[in-house]
Order: structure tokens, then C-alpha cells, then sequence
């Protein structure tokens, strides 16, 4: 369920002056809902300890750390939101997801708590910025590679990585052969669908505006150019690309097979990377862009998210003292620690690469600190992902075909626009900012 707001109440929220913000900073009891570990393994145990050292920092300062769960990340802090209560600090995905609570009115702007000068060092912030304000802080970035095991790979003579989709179906037929999956992942939560949409959908793409504008109604969101990805997606399953139980194990249960050494690729996080390079070794794994499909100018830009985004709740009653924790985290001591905790970059511009020890995460590095990187699942509405992508690639992993699959995109989207004009609205102005 969506949250209905007036118009004129969602943009009173994105353009009224900065409140005087009063609280003490170092007297305050914080509730923080925190999301990062399936991105990033360690994020937890890294954060807790974070949380240690500055509650002894701050003694007049606690931080209860409420961790969240994926599938329910987006639909809990709506439920909170709709009823004006909850964290003082939270966690959504970055861009539309985000910004979609801004709109809202149920985010205090991060502009209006931290300075600029400790936001100067922050990187990928242009996803959560929108009528002149950053809403939400960056903690990290990750790339999604197409992650390979060299080993097996090497047994069905396959000599390289898959640099464009028809090498990539050769692979699997050659994989296949040996009787060793090729792409390892699950989709039961239709979150594979989510990373195909973003790996894939953006190839015949100019910008990422051009999928805002069909989404919105004025291009034909029907198209090969905005859903033509849904029959390739077809068309690997169909040649056995995926793990035969794609459609019954989660994103993370699906990609665990690469880890395992039962699958010869899988799409990861940086952060899972770095795990999967503990459990095989960095000189058996590799990381490339995804195979090229398309032939928009997007189909050679890479797949960089600040993923989750850290943000104050407009109801908290505490602003200054959570604005200061989150600025915080952004200390080079914390920077340096949290990549040592989770071999994820860090979003700041004073990461030390000289923390990068291995070829594989130099090879990350390259990847994911390439300037344009776009993740387009941040600039579609959580309902349309919701309802249309997750669940149109649901229908192609359980055996569905890919008309099918485009009409439940189409069909989500006109469901969007037909129920949420003041989200439109908002959406509209974002996309044609």
C-alpha cells in the first residue's frame, strides 16, 4: 500500500525554509533501522561496533540498532511513516526509494543538519538530491559485477568472461555440457528479476530519463527499447543459463551457489565479492560488466549504487543529535574500518587505496569508481518495481513468457499513474529536473 499524500503537502515538504533544529546533539536516545548486510557482509557486526565507540564518545547518547529485513525494508518504514513514528534514523534504497519518503514529507534533509564542509568528502549523492537538497547520506558504493569462477570456466573451455550476450550464451551452452550451472541465483523474492532489469534494461538506453519518461506515460513503455530484455531473459532460461531452482531460493540463497563453487557466474555486491574471495580465493574469481545486450550509450556505462541511504525521520525529536552520528561515520578512521569489515568502498573521497591488497580488488575498484555509473532500479517507483519489475521477472524465472512478463511491467505502471497522482507529480518534476 502506498502512502497517499496531497500535493501540496509533498511539495511544501521538498521546498520549505530549514526548521531551527534545537535538541542537544549529545544527549539523546536514538532508534536506528539499519539495512546493509546483504550488501555488505560484516555491515552489522562494523556497525554495532561503531555504535559501541560513540556511545562512549557521547555517554549521554544511545543507539538502539534495529536490523532490517529485505523483503520488508520498504513496506515497515511506510507503515511507520503513514503514522508519524518510529526510528530516528532509517535506512531505504537509494534514489526513487528514498526520494519517495521525501516527498512524502517523512524525511528532515541531511542539507539542513550537516554542513557542507563534512559533506564535501561524501561521493554518489546526485541519487538522493532533488530540489536542491541532499535527503539522505551516502554510507558506501558498490558495483554489481558478473562474477566468474576462473576453474570452471576453464573446464568447458570457455577462455574468457562473456564480454556481450551471444558470448554469454555460448558459455552456458558449453557449461551446460559439463553439467555445471552457469549462473547461479534465486528469484523467489523476485529480486534477481530487480538486478536483471538493472544490468539489462538500461542497454538500449540514451539515459536513464528516457525510462522515467516511459514510465510516466510518454513513451511506449510496451517497446522492445524499455522491455525488450524480458525475452532474453527468456531466451537464457531457456538455454539454461540459471540454476534449475532459480524460482525457489532468494537473490541470496541463488547467489550462495557461486560461493559454494556450484555455479561458474553470479551477479554480486562488491560486498559479496569480497565474501565469496574469502571462501574461494581471489585468484579463483574474477569480476566484468555485464555482457553487452543493447545498443544504447548506457549499455557501456556500469552498474554503481550507493545502495542503501541513511536518513533522518522528520518526526524524531532528536534531528541534531542523528545528523551528527551519521556525519560521523564518515571519519577516516570509520571509512578505513568499514572497508577492512566489508571490502566495499566506502562513499567518501578519502578512501586510502592503498587498502586495496589484491589484484581482484583493484579489479573491483576499477569497476565501481568509474565516473556515470547508474543503478536503474533507483529511478523506477517502488511500486512499479514492486508490482511491475520483481514480479514480471518472476514470470519468466517460473516458466512464463516474456509478453506476459511486459504486460505486468505495462500494467504496473498504469496502476501507478491512475492511483498516486501526487507521486506522479513529483516523479514527473524529478524526471524532468
Amino acid at each position: 500500500m502506498r502512502v497517499a499524500i496531497a500535493t501540496a503537502a509533498l511539495f511544501a515538504a521538498c521546498t520549505a525554509a530549514p526548521a531551527e533544529f534545537t535538541d542537544d546533539p549529545n544527549n539523546a536516545n536514538l532508534t536506528y533501522w539499519y539495512w546493509a548486510e546483504s550488501d555488505a557482509p560484516g555491515a552489522n557486526d562494523w556497525m554495532q561496533a561503531r555504535i559501541d565507540e560513540y556511545e562512549a564518545k557521547y555517554p549521554g547518547v544511545t543507539i538502539d540498532l534495529v536490523l532490517q529485513s529485505t523483503d520488508t525494508l520498504i513496506g515497515a518504514f511506510m507503515t511507520a511513516a503513514q503514522t508519524g513514528s518510529g526510528p530516528d534514523i532509517a535506512t531505504q534504497w537509494a534514489g526513487i526509494f528514498t526520494l519517495s519518503q521525501a516527498w512524502a514529507g517523512a524525511i528532515t534533509p541531511i542539507s539542513d543538519l550537516v554542513p557542507e564542509d563534512e559533506r564535501s568528502d561524501w561521493i554518489n549523492v546526485a541519487e538522493n538530491t532533488y530540489d536542491g537538497k541532499l535527503w539522505a547520506m551516502p554510507l558506501y558504493i558498490i558495483g554489481v559485477p558478473l562474477t566468474y569462477n576462473k576453474d570452471l570456466l576453464a573446464q568447458a573451455g570457455v577462455d574468457n568472461p562473456p564480454a556481450t550476450y551471444e558470448e554469454l550464451l555460448l558459455a552456458c551452452d558449453a557449461l551446460r555440457a559439463k553439467g555445471i550451472t552457469p549462473i547461479g541465483g534465486g528469484n523467489k523474492n523476485g529480486y534477481f528479476g530487480g538486478w536483471f532489469f538493472s544490468n539489462f534494461a538500461k542497454q538500449n538506453l540514451g539515459s536513464v530519463n528516457e525510462m522515467q519518461q516511459a514510465i510516466i506515460g510518454t513513451e511506449d513503455l510496451a517497446s522492445e527499447k524499455y522491455t525488450g530484455y524480458y525475452a532474453a531473459m527468456e531466451e537464457m532460461r531457456d538455454r539454461g543459463c540459471f540454476n534449475d531452482d532459480i524460482a525457489s531460493l532468494d537473490l541470496d540463497q541463488g547467489s550462495a551457489l557461486f560461493g559454494a563453487g556450484k555455479a561458474a557466474m553470479s551477479w554480486g555486491t562488491d560486498g559479496m565479492v569480497a565474501n565469496w574471495a574469502k571462501m574461494l580465493g581471489s585468484d579463483v574469481i574474477g569480476v566484468a560488466r555485464t555482457p553487452k545486450w543493447g545498443e544504447g550509450a548506457l549499455a557501456d556505462v556500469y552498474n554503481t549504487t550507493q545502495s542503501s541511504s541513511a536518513f533522518v525521520t522528520s518526526w524524531t525529536e532528536h534531528p541534531r543529535a542523528a545528523a551528527q552520528f551519521l556525519s560521523w561515520l564518515h571519519e577516516p578512521a570509520n571509512v578505513a574500518s568499514w572497508y577492512e569489515a566489508t571490502g566495499v568502498f566506502p562513499a567518501n573521497t578519502g578512501f586510502d587505496q592503498a587498502l586495496l591488497s589484491t589484484d581482484l580488488a583493484k579489479a573491483q575498484w576499477e569497476l565501481t569508481s568509474q565516473p556515470g555509473g547508474v543503478w536503474l532500479q533507483n529511478y523506477v517507483p517502488p511500486a512499479v518495481d514492486g508490482d511491475g519489475s520483481l514480479a514480471a521477472g518472476q514470470i519468466i524465472t517460473s516458466g512464463g513468457s516474456s509478453p506476459d512478463a511486459v504486460q505486468t511491467f505495462v500494467a504496473a505502471a498504469e496502476k501507478w499513474r491512475s492511483q498516486n497522482p501526487a507521486e506522479v507529480e513529483a516523479y514527473t518534476a524529478w524526471a524532468n529536473r
